[in-house]
């Protein structure tokens, strides 16, 4: 958990981290956080981990609170190939494997960056 923490500092795109929830014990690992993204927008990010059962979720959402994009493992959509695993974007929901924070940095880093030009 504390990985997470470490690379969202480390990638100078977050101007604030506020940790919300955290328990970093040998039976349950939770994190819970709102990180403050240099263009104003909020992610929010949501792992648990127990011996048998680990939940995530990646939420970007703009200023106004309208989701950008989510990656998360709820299982309510067995249809997809990648189920649990999943992503919301634009009204869409699409396949896509387990996200690690990494990932999520750069997608933001690049969708910014994007729209810079």
């Amino acid at each position: 958990m504390q990985g997470i923490i470490s690379a969202l500092k480390e990638s100078n795109l977050f101007t604030s981290i506020n940790v919300i929830d955290l328990i970093d014990e040998e039976s349950v690992k939770l994190l819970k956080l709102k990180a403050m993204v240099r263009d104003a927008s909020v992610l929010y990010i949501t792992e648990l981990h127990t011996p048998d059962f680990q939940k995530y979720s990646y939420h970007w959402q703009d200023t106004q609170g309208k989701m950008i994009i989510r990656w998360d493992n709820k299982p309510h959509w067995k249809n997809l190939k990648t189920f649990p695993n999943h992503k919301h974007e634009k009204e869409q929901i699409w396949s896509s494997s387990r996200v690690n924070i990494e990932d999520v940095i750069e997608v933001i880093r690049a969708t910014i960056k994007r729209a810079d030009k």
